[in-house]
């Protein structure tokens, strides 16, 4: 708990020369950048419904968590190798920011956006069902 403090420390999240990251914090990172991997793949599998609004919600959170994991082993790479500038700490931290900005609007779609459109085409299937 004492290094999670530490990490977490904002004097040692934005130095520009971090000291070289702990074996045990690489690990957690990795296993945290391997579940959002996973975690596309999922939503990957869940787009193939048949609801396509759905499966278009579905494919962005695919790109965001991809992304995002593919990402988080680029900076991984970098802390392991003790790159100065790209092993800074701050770089998770906007990296967080920009994936809940992300998931922010992929929640907007799944529900504003998408139901308005359903509803959209609810009514111009009714209308449509009358005309020859």
């Amino acid at each position: 708990m004492d290094y999670l403090a530490y990490f977490f420390n904002p004097a040692h999240l934005f130095t520009v020369r971090p000291n070289a990251m702990n074996t045990r914090a690489i690990i957690i990172l990795a296993v945290i950048f391997s579940i959002l991997i996973i975690a596309g793949v999922v939503s990957k599998v869940l787009a193939k419904t048949n609801d396509s609004l759905k499966a278009k919600g579905y494919t962005r959170f695919f790109y965001l968590f991809l992304s995002m994991g593919l990402i988080g082993y680029l900076y991984l790479f970098f802390a392991w190798q003790g790159a100065v500038l790209l092993s800074a700490r701050f770089w998770l931290l906007i990296l967080l920011i920009f994936a809940l900005t992300w998931a922010g609007f992929i929640i907007k779609y799944l529900a504003k956006d998408a139901p308005k459109q359903r509803e959209e085409i609810n009514k111009k299937r009714q209308f449509e069902k009358y005309i020859p």
